[in-house]
């Protein structure tokens, strides 16, 4: 039997890195499934435009033929709905038009001539900011919503904001790369020079490798360099997250201040909550004296949550407060304090698994992952292990004070072979213990005995989890591979390189449809 929060996980799933032109339709398809669901009469989704107080509906779905078109409610059909709303309130009418209050006049009006009986509205926030509504309407019949179905309804108005901010942000990443393509058309020569220029050790010294996979990783953070929107960074230990973290920070607009890391996973869960939000003195024994917070310390630049997997469940929900609302009150205070935060978080948990299994919040979850990045582990990246290889070897030369002579083609081929179950973080490893075991300058270096095959993980695995974004990705385009709208169009790729990846990952095309 389909439970809600089952629908709503799948419907969440077709919205992962679906371009900004497929997003309005997928929220109409959103919403019929939950009328269908709900055995509602009709769900209205409304935005408020550039940032006023006028409510436009945009999508919705109605079960039934009405003589009136019902639930089209904008300000003037509506004002004091709309007005609650927008401060982002829940508006919860169960008998209309006996629920509103008596000055309630245009609601009450509009109640009666289209035969509305039960209403209710949600709103959907970013960042403290109503950026719209979505509303259930009911004709046939009194509706009785309960505190569990509004709970859902706000479950499903997070996953339509997080879409709308992410087509937001897709919108002027196009509108910021037309206007790169005007300017080049005048300074074509010079904007060439910059691009390299951009790309070059200047921006991403720290970085190693020109491999696709890396390649991908960098034209994605550049992207989202651009915007305020949520990062999260999924791979396995030592593939270098916390590297590139730091990166999409460096090339963002708040990088004039310090980023603020925070590790989840290394701090006792009694005492992470004072260092997120900070305490009051004598707020508990062993208080000391007050102490601010990392959202406090971090207002106006970016927090890194690492190892976010690792955050307790009965934190996670004044964390979404934050990222919702923008706003806390510290440990034995009732002063709230307002922040303005960039959160980029990292992870090697499957954090989707963690969701279906009521470990991680689904809601949490859905406003983290606006603009998720799939960090490559080094196997699927072999190509770049030899100038990593050099580069830790010319690192650590400079700290020992010593010289070393190159590396034997049959030592390095040796280990560009070795799958490196520990990624980045053992590579150097082995590269520095070799350094100082070594006598001389020549140097001898061998990958860890044992086999060449990748020991398989419970944490987040980076071909699981593309395989999940694959499945997803073919179940929306409903099985086609090519054109406008099918999954290698969906996912930037070419079809062959699709076919390749899906025959790499063993998968098959349930919904295998015929191409056009």
């Amino acid at each position: 039997m389909m439970t809600f929060e089952r629908l709503l996980f799948e419907i969440s799933s077709k919205f992962v890195n679906i371009p900004a032109s497929e997003v309005d339709q997928e929220i109409n398809d959103a919403i019929r499934k939950i009328v269908e669901f709900l055995g509602i009469d009709q769900s209205v989704f409304g935005e408020f435009r550039d940032g006023s107080h006028e409510l436009k509906i945009s999508h919705g779905y109605t079960a039934h033929i009405w003589p009136e078109n019902p639930g089209i409610i904008l300000n003037a059909l509506a004002p004091n709905i709309t007005l609650r709303l927008k401060r982002g309130e829940v508006v919860n009418l169960s008998s209309l038009p006996d629920d509103a209050p008596e000055d309630w006049h245009e609601e009450r009006q509009y109640a009666e001539k289209v035969g509305l009986k039960s209403c209710v509205g949600v709103s959907l926030k970013i960042g403290g900011s109503v950026l719209g509504v979505i509303i259930f309407e009911s004709y046939r019949r009194h509706q009785n919503w309960t505190e569990t179905s509004i709970r859902h309804m706000r479950l499903l108005a997070q996953v339509f904001a997080s879409a709308l901010e992410r087509k937001q942000t897709e919108l002027k990443l196009r509108k910021a790369f037309d206007t790169i393509q005007k300017l080049s058309e005048r300074l074509k020569a010079e904007n060439s020079y910059l691009k390299e220029s951009i790309l070059s050790e200047n921006r991403y010294s720290h970085i190693i490798g020109n491999s696709p996979a890396m390649t991908e990783v960098l034209n994605r953070m550049e992207q989202v360099s651009v915007t305020d929107a949520s990062v999260l960074l999924m791979g396995e230990t030592g593939t270098g997250k916390t590297v590139l973290a730091e990166l999409v920070h460096a090339i963002s607009h708040r990088s004039t201040k310090t980023m603020i890391k925070v590790n989840c996973a290394a701090l006792p869960s009694n005492l992470l909550e004072s260092e997120f939000f900070g305490h009051e003195k004598g707020a508990f024994t062993g208080a000391v004296n007050k102490k601010i917070g990392r959202f406090a310390i971090a207002h106006g630049s970016t927090l890194f949550l690492d190892e976010i997997g690792e955050l307790p469940l009965d934190l996670q929900a004044k964390f979404l407060r934050v990222l919702d609302d923008g706003e806390f009150e510290p440990i034995g205070s009732n002063r709230t304090v307002r922040v303005n935060v960039r959160i980029v978080a990292a992870t090697n948990r499957n954090l989707a698994r963690m969701v279906q299994e009521g470990t991680f919040r689904s809601d949490l979850y859905y406003r983290l992952n606006v603009y998720p990045i799939l960090v490559p582990p080094l196997r699927e990246r072999q190509e770049d292990i030899p100038e990593m290889v050099h580069s830790f070897i010319h690192q650590l030369s400079k700290s020992m004070g010593r010289h070393i002579g190159p590396l034997s083609e049959k030592d390095m081929a040796a280990m560009t072979a070795y799958s490196w179950p520990g990624n980045i973080r053992e590579l150097k490893n082995v590269v520095e213990n070799a350094m100082i075991s070594s006598q001389g300058a020549v140097l001898s270096l061998h990958p860890p005995p044992g086999g060449h095959e990748h020991q398989p993980q419970e944490t987040l695995n980076h071909a699981e989890a593309e395989r999940q974004l694959i499945l997803s990705t073919l179940q929306q385009a409903r099985g086609r591979i090519k054109g406008a709208g099918g999954a290698a169009a969906i996912l930037e790729l070419k079809p062959s390189t699709l076919y390749s990846k899906m025959k790499k990952l063993g998968i098959r095309n349930p919904w295998k449809s015929p191409e056009p």
